[in-house]
């Protein structure tokens, strides 16, 4: 009885791009600048929306004189410059939709831009778990003084979603930046510079 080895199968590399091209950037560079122009959008209809609420009389009716000690500091700043906050971020907006389009360019400036902005929203992230937390501990500490059964339970009711609510978003600030490390890094690697150190002048 005999047996034949069968023939050995061609093994299939796979084949880079012709021109060297990193094949996650232009996935990358569209699906942010996406990303982008949708926020851009957004923030540009809530500056208009914030404009508005700044000059109507029954808001001013509303506020004036009103005790607003109960509401956190931050919440309270971002009230009086929300037309500002709103231009910033469509700015921002605007500044990452620019660098996707640079990236799929191969513009130099539009790396580095990318990069910077990375960093810029991975620590907005923070700022946002930083106000969530903020707003719990300024209504627990504005709670009724007297330690009647209804107020305990309200303060530990508070106090258990202070936890749930700023780890929850710590948590994710903290796997957003991870994500940002990481395509920092890999922007950064040798063939993403090299590709676009050898963009025709």
């Amino acid at each position: 009885m005999s047996s034949t080895t069968p023939p050995l199968l061609p093994v299939a590399h796979p084949r880079p791009k012709g021109d060297g091209t990193p094949t996650f950037l232009a996935p990358l560079a569209k699906s942010v600048l996406v990303v982008c122009i949708v926020s851009a959008v957004c923030w540009a209809g809530g500056a208009v929306l914030a404009a508005l609420l700044a000059q109507s009389a029954w808001l001013k009716d509303l506020l004036d004189g009103a005790d607003l000690s109960w509401m956190p500091s931050s919440l309270r700043w971002f009230g009086r410059h929300a037309v500002a906050v709103n231009v910033g971020m469509l700015v921002l907006s605007l500044v990452g939709a620019a660098a996707c389009w640079g990236l799929l360019r191969r513009n130099r400036w539009a790396l580095w831009t990318f990069i910077v902005l990375l960093v810029v929203t991975a620590l907005l992230n923070f700022v946002g778990a930083w106000v969530i937390d903020e707003v719990f501990r300024q209504l627990i500490v504005h709670l009724p003084p007297h330690a009647d059964a209804d107020a305990g339970q309200l303060r530990r009711d508070l106090q258990m979603q202070r936890v749930i609510y700023t780890g929850l978003t710590v948590l994710t600030a903290l796997a957003f930046a991870a994500l940002h490390a990481w395509l920092v890094a890999r922007v950064l690697r040798p063939d993403v510079r090299r590709w676009f150190a050898a963009k025709a002048p």
